[in-house]
């Protein structure tokens, strides 16, 4: 029988943008598409309601990775999906939350998770490359501005865009 995955992300709180009401969702593989400054670059999503959140919180999980991904996909996409979803999934995932500690809050900003503590961060994520004092999200608890003039901003992301092939 496979183990439960131990620590997960779960919905922290409702706090700056959160369209969720489920009762502490587990997080849903991020569905950034070409467009991250809509949120889908920096928002998590709940698997139930298919809504966005900002901030989530590392926390016992006693479900296993097969589960949360059937969590995920099952209603993402209306079947069951197929095993190689599955896999795929909870390869993504693995990396995704590899680092968090219980207790602990995080964001999502393309395609990573960062504390949302962090100072100084410096990356090349799946869109974009960013180099930002603080964590936009956290900074726009009080200062709303911080969001308009990053994350939430088309110009911020085509600015920084990664010529991929």
């Amino acid at each position: 029988m496979e183990s439960s995955v131990g620590v997960f992300l779960a919905r922290a709180n409702n706090d700056l943008i959160s369209h969720c009401k489920c009762e502490k969702p587990f997080i849903g593989a991020p569905a950034q598409m070409d467009c991250p400054w809509c949120g889908c670059g920096w928002l998590f999503v709940c698997p139930k309601c298919r809504k966005a959140f900002t901030f989530a919180r590392a926390e016992e999980c006693e479900l296993t990775w097969e589960q949360l991904a059937h969590n995920d996909l099952d209603g993402k996409y209306g079947r069951q999906p197929c095993q190689e979803e599955i896999d795929d999934w909870i390869g993504f995932m693995k990396v995704l939350t590899k680092d968090i500690q219980p207790g602990k809050v995080y964001v999502y900003i393309d395609g990573w998770v960062f504390p949302a503590s962090e100072k100084q961060l410096h990356f090349e994520g799946m869109h974009a490359r960013h180099d930002l004092p603080v964590v936009p999200q956290a900074a726009a608890l009080s200062d709303r501005q911080s969001l308009e003039k990053t994350l939430g901003n088309r110009g911020y992301w085509d600015d920084r865009k990664l010529n991929r092939e």
